[in-house]
């Protein structure tokens, strides 16, 4: 999910072989290949952020909902134990700007979840510990964000302590699907910690070829999946135990709020009723309306 807790880094490899016709592969820094479709054209940096766009966002300044749904795990000496589950939703609208990118504000609400029930938790027993400790709520105030016309995204403003490396690295299709692939590496040093909070994430969007038929679409029906690796949360109280957490969870962009995932709605309701009646009014002063 984007924030500046959002990030991550990895690289997708794919064999062309036999069975395989038609799949191209690009990567930022790829040479040009053939145009895949009149309406879809991954072979250059205007086209792979125009499929970005419609597939994360949009052409126009609608706002587009995004969730995700998954589990985290808890990983020692490479031994991965299941904590408890996430659900999380974004709210974000775009604007193109004059170099060929696009600004974008957005914010994020998520919540952990019982593994059995499903529930937002605001209780956890820690199986590391022993520890029962409070569960907070995940709610990242609005921020404002920089795409660029090479498909990077920028935080608009710096924060003291933090690195933030956010771009998209591949794009590929394999009739009749259509991916794209991005990279997230954060850090943020508190002060008084020991060492810095480290965030890396990997999100994968899937769109069907079929929806780009039009070069006049504003978006086009987005599943997603991701891959996050993190650091200790400091409300786990881990200490000074070694290990990090392992996130893996999948969603869709363009989604509308009954779609959103049942816990969600269940939990936003009861600490955050306003957000459902106007999703988009936490961002109107960052968009600055």
């Amino acid at each position: 999910m984007t924030s500046p807790a959002n990030s991550a880094a990895t690289r997708r490899a794919v064999l062309v072989g036999a069975g395989l016709a038609g799949l191209v592969l690009t990567r930022a820094s790829a040479a040009p290949l053939a145009p895949t479709s009149p309406a879809l054209d991954l072979t250059t940096p205007p086209g792979r952020l125009k499929a970005y766009m419609q597939m994360r966002g949009a052409l126009d300044d609608r706002l587009v909902i995004g969730f995700v749904s998954g589990r985290y795990y808890g990983v020692i000496d490479s031994e991965m134990t299941p904590l408890y589950g996430v659900v999380g939703a974004t709210f974000a609208r775009y604007r193109p700007r004059a170099d060929g990118g696009y600004d974008a504000a957005t914010y994020e609400i998520a919540y952990f979840t019982d593994l059995e029930t499903g529930a937002a938790l605001n209780k956890w027993a820690n199986p590391y510990t022993g520890e029962i400790v409070d569960v907070p709520e995940t709610a990242s105030p609005p921020s404002t964000l920089v795409i660029t016309p090479d498909l990077h995204i920028d935080l608009a403003k710096s924060f003291p302590g933090m690195t933030d490396d956010d771009r998209v690295v591949s794009s590929q299709v394999a009739a009749p699907d259509v991916w794209i692939t991005e990279e997230t590496k954060a850090a943020m040093v508190a002060p008084g910690a020991a060492k810095p909070f480290h965030y890396g994430e990997i999100v994968t969007l899937h769109a069907d070829l079929s929806a780009f038929a039009s070069s006049d679409t504003p978006r086009v029906p987005c599943q997603t999946a991701y891959t996050s690796v993190v650091s200790w949360r400091p409300w786990l109280k881990m200490g000074t135990r070694s290990g990090h957490l392992l996130g893996n969870g999948s969603g869709r962009y363009g989604a509308t709020l009954d779609q959103l995932p049942p816990a969600w709605l269940e939990a936003v309701s009861q600490r955050r009723p306003g957000v459902l009646k106007d999703p988009g009014a936490p961002l109107k002063q960052a968009w600055g309306v």
